[in-house]
Parts: C-alpha cells; structure tokens; sequence
C-alpha cells in the first residue's frame, strides 16, 4: 500500500509537501509513523538530488528492493524488470549494490508494465540490468537499446537454456553491434569465465513488440526455474565483480551461498511430491517449471492453454470439460495466478472450493510480507505442501 502511494505521488521527493503529509495522521487508512519517514527516506524514487549521493553502503543495503532506492554512487546500480529478478541481484551483491525495480506491484501484470521516463533515466545510471527475457518484458530491452549509456543486460531466458528458439545469449551491452532487424542482439557466452564475445539471433517471439500474456509452446516464466536462478546469480556475481573488484569477494560469497540455499529449495521442493500421485489443473502455465521439480504433474487440458491465451477466451465445451475435472476430483489440486484473475479463472475457483478441490495462489511479483527470492519460492513450497497434505 505505502509503495502504491508513493508510486502514485511523486511529489513525495520534495521535502516540504512529505512535512506537509507526515502532519496528517492518516492517508487511506494507513497511519503514517516515524517509521515510513524512514522508509520514505531510504527507498525515494531515484533522483540526482546531491544529498544522497554519498550515503554509505549500509544505508543502501535493504532487505527488500523495490522501484524505489536511494543510490550510493559508489557502487554499482542494477535495474531489473521485476523486484522477483531484483531480489536475485539483490542476493548477490548484498549492501554493495543498488537495486532498481520496474515492476514492484502485485496489481501489476509484468507483461503489461508501461515504462515510465523514470525507467528509462534508472536505466540510463545502471551498470547492469536484469531482464526476464523471452517476451515477458520486451519493454526492459527496448528501453535499454534506447538510452545512451547501455548497461550490460543478463537475459534470464537467454542464460536458462530452456527456450528452444534463443542461443546461450547471457550478458553483454544492449543494442551493441546492433544491425538492421529489431530481432538480433548482441550478447556474450554465459559461462562466467569466458569473457569472448558471441552474437545471438534472438527470434521475433523474445522481442515480440506485443505486450500480451502469450505463451506459445515455451514456458517463459524461468524464474520459477531454481536453476536458472543459480545462472542468473552466477551471471550477476560476474558483472558485478567486473564492475566492482574491490568487493568481489563480497559478491563470490554471496553468491555461493545463494547456489546453497536454492539448491536447498530444490530438496524441499522434491519431497513435496515423492512417493505420491499429485496432479494440477493450472489456469496459466506460470509456475510450471516448479510444478516439474515438486513431482506435479500438470494435467491441463491443452485446448484450455491454447484458448485461454487467445482474444476469445475459453469456448463454453473447454470450460465444462475442464470444470468437469474439477468437479469429479480428477485433479488433485487447481493453480491460479492470483495477479491476473478473470472471469472463467473465477470460476473455476468458486467449483474448486465447492468440490474441496485445493487452491494454490501463485504470484510474479513478491507477494506481501516476502523480501527475497528464497523467501518466495519456499512461501511457494510451503503453500503446495499444505495443500498436499
């Protein structure tokens, strides 16, 4: 809530209208302490207001990373599409980094973010940027092709391996050696000690100019995928050592024990589903690459997946089949998006709870109350296994 005010009025940067605020007890219900001046004061939209270019790296050093942030100019900036993303390089670089989010709302569907001129200025001062890829966020990358001084872009997609229409593409400054299509991009080998260079063709799918939740065959949602959030760590460490050596170490050790907690997820995650038969009706293929690591298995009906991704929705016959699965328990248990519910997702919810079917909420964004990336696939793990019990 106090991120929604503070995204709604800018104004908020200017000191005498936030003294102005702080004497009022209330804005919307949410009583306004000593605490949100603090909040307000280390995760300010970022500005070149000079009085807080010098903080020291504890006061940059949050838990939490949102699209507000206070920059220490002596470390490096990382802008990352999503705050799921920048809790990841957040992760890795610890209180020797800035992290800059776009996306930052649980009532924001990643795909249809619309950039803003603050974005793209954010960008403009980054080192790195952390995109999603594989059309989940094309506006990141157009944004980073556009603006003068181009950070050096991590493509998760492009790092995961999992996409079988990109190349290895992992990190390289945006736009270089740009040519005349919109669909190639200049990008480096992911292994972190191979600094030659590569060039990708990325296909017209990853820079898709339309900003729709649309799927396809390939599953773009990897950060659901805990190895390619190793990668995408072990990508981040590499810039960030790159462009901060004296904290290099810092960032290794980070890192390292990342790696260890994810792969500690990765057991937590198999024990969910061993020794069992759990199957899942899922309205969106978000959480599918978690699903494979629980031992899930994933039994919508195609023609649901393909039609609900279309204009026209799902036709009457696909919706009754499909509320039949429910209704006749043929499914252990059903998935919902909790961001971008609509009317038949509706649905099948309220059939889901009539017929003690169990509803697992996931999210694209950190939900409440959750400040990294491990905090967000184990809330995700603990919610499928009390679902399971």
């Amino acid at each position: 809530m106090i991120n929604a005010l503070i995204n709604k009025y800018a104004f908020f940067s200017r000191p005498f209208l936030l003294l102005r605020l702080l004497k009022t007890p209330t804005i919307a219900g949410v009583t306004l302490t000593m605490s949100l001046l603090g909040g307000l004061t280390g995760c300010q939209k970022q500005t070149d207001n000079p009085s807080t270019s010098n903080q020291s790296a504890s006061n940059s050093s949050a838990t939490t990373v949102s699209s507000n942030a206070v920059i220490n100019t002596q470390l490096p900036t990382v802008y990352a599409t999503t705050n799921v993303w920048g809790s990841v390089a957040k992760a890795v670089g610890g209180d020797k980094v800035n992290v800059i989010v776009g996306v930052d709302d649980l009532s924001q569907d990643p795909h249809d973010y619309q950039a803003t001129a603050t974005d793209k200025l954010n960008i403009t001062k980054s080192a790195v940027m952390l995109v999603n890829g594989g059309g989940y966020d094309d506006w990141g990358m157009s944004l980073a092709e556009s603006v003068s001084h181009k950070p050096v872009v991590i493509n998760a997609v492009a790092l995961s391996g999992l996409s079988p229409n990109t190349d290895n593409a992992a990190d390289e400054p945006a736009g270089e050696h740009q040519h005349d299509t919109q669909h190639e991009i200049k990008t480096a080998d992911p292994q972190p000690s191979d600094h030659t260079h590569v060039h990708s063709e990325v296909p017209s799918e990853v820079h898709s100019e339309v900003h729709s939740h649309s799927h396809g065959d390939f599953n773009e949602h990897v950060f659901f995928s805990l190895d390619t959030a190793k990668k995408v760590a072990e990508a981040v460490n590499k810039q960030l050592a790159a462009t901060s050596p004296a904290n290099q170490a810092i960032y290794a050790k980070n890192t390292q024990q990342f790696i260890q907690q994810i792969d500690a997820l990765k057991v937590k995650a198999k024990q969910i589903g061993q020794q069992k038969a759990i199957t899942a009706f899922a309205t969106e293929p978000v959480i599918g690459y978690l699903l494979a690591d629980m031992g899930i298995k994933d039994v919508t009906p195609k023609a649901y997946v393909v039609q609900s991704e279309t204009d026209a929705g799902v036709s009457v016959k696909v919706l009754n089949d499909s509320k039949s699965l429910l209704s006749n328990k043929q499914v252990g248990l059903l998935v919902v998006n909790a961001q971008t519910e609509d009317a038949t997702s509706k649905q099948l919810i309220t059939l889901a709870k009539a017929s003690t079917v169990p509803v697992v909420a996931v999210y694209e964004t950190l939900p409440d109350g959750v400040t990294s990336y491990t905090q967000f696939i184990e809330k995700t793990l603990d919610d499928f296994a009390a679902a399971t019990r």
